[in-house]
């Protein structure tokens, strides 16, 4: 077992996170959950800022985004105070929640995607990652003893075994096992029952996490998965396996 300076050290290494960026609790839940969003708001579809606007009306588009993005955490901070004795359904609501802000902000959306000119909302792949990435951060935190938060204590010591897995193109393809020079299945490990088939889950995933639109087919996979992890928690599983599989397809 690693004393609390390992695990330190190895926290910082992984995420960039250090001790004096939280000053208090609030400051430790934005920093978890800032820092989920931009792991995935690189797939967002923002409006463009037109080259002709003064600076001050860009100034002020720009505030408005990060104003979508303090309200995507306040969401998550206070559906995270109340009672819930299941978890997938207070996923459910959080990740409907967050799609439904989006959907309303006409100045941060697009009314189309430039690529695939369907009308843009935030998918429940954007939504999955948003809020499992700040569940992750939240609970490395909290072994490092910096949350003092009660509620937010007990909601990660209660649920933390039920977390799921964040889906990214690295962990999509490391449970599908496909080889990252042909469509080849490879075996990296025996970390997985591989009885537990997931070939229909890359058919219509494939590694496209943030088009991944389908409630019923996400919550379907990380039952999946989570009953296919041979040992330990689906986060602490993840913990080690995205390294392997970052090291394998980066």
């Amino acid at each position: 077992m690693k004393d609390i300076n390992e695990l330190k050290a190895d926290i910082s290494f992984w995420t960039d996170f250090y001790e004096d960026d939280c000053r208090d609790d609030y400051d430790c839940f934005s920093w978890a959950s800032n820092k989920a969003y931009l792991d995935m708001n690189r797939t967002m579809t923002f409006r463009d800022i037109p080259k002709n606007k003064s600076q001050k009306e860009k100034d002020r588009i720009d505030n408005q985004r990060k104003d979508w993005r303090d309200k995507g955490t306040q969401i998550i901070k206070k559906t995270m105070q109340k009672n819930t004795n299941n978890f997938n359904e207070w996923h459910k609501c959080v990740c409907k929640e967050l799609i439904d802000l989006y959907g309303n902000d006409k100045l941060v959306v697009r009314d189309k995607n430039k690529r695939t000119e369907q009308s843009t909302k935030l998918t429940y792949g954007q939504a999955q990652k948003w809020l499992n990435m700040t569940l992750k951060y939240l609970w490395l935190l909290n072994r490092l003893g910096l949350i003092s938060d009660e509620n937010t204590r007990e909601f990660i010591q209660t649920h933390k075994k039920s977390f799921h897995v964040p889906l990214d193109s690295y962990i999509l393809r490391y449970v599908a096992k496909i080889d990252k020079n042909s469509k080849d299945k490879f075996c990296l490990d025996n970390s997985l029952d591989s009885s537990v088939d997931f070939s229909s889950f890359w058919q219509l995933f494939g590694s496209a996490w943030s088009q991944i639109d389908s409630e019923e087919k996400y919550y379907e996979y990380q039952d999946n998965l989570a009953r296919a992890i041979k040992k330990g928690s689906p986060l602490k599983w993840e913990l080690v396996h995205w390294h392997k599989a970052i090291k394998y397809y980066g």
